[in-house]
């Protein structure tokens, strides 16, 4: 199925038209936390000053909201959920 990791950043939502293909739910948030740890540590951009500014809202085919992740989940002992 595909699913699609679309990026709030300070109250505006930019999509994600290409989206990934993934085996399941299950498999949203690692995917999902491996690509915000990439972003976070890896990419600049002039238009994000913070990536802990972002979440991702994950939409699947369907455009249901199957995980809402703020980045700073990707930062060990964060107050993400258990």
């Amino acid at each position: 199925m595909r699913y699609f990791m679309n990026m709030r950043y300070r109250g505006r939502l930019i999509p994600d038209y290409e989206g990934d293909e993934l085996a399941n739910e299950e498999a949203v948030r690692g995917h999902a936390l491996a690509t915000a740890r990439d972003l976070v540590f890896r990419t600049r951009m002039d238009t994000i000053r913070s990536w802990f500014d972002c979440s991702f809202e994950v939409t699947d085919e369907s455009g249901r909201v199957v995980l809402a992740m703020p980045f700073d989940e990707v930062i060990p002992g964060s107050a993400g959920p258990a």
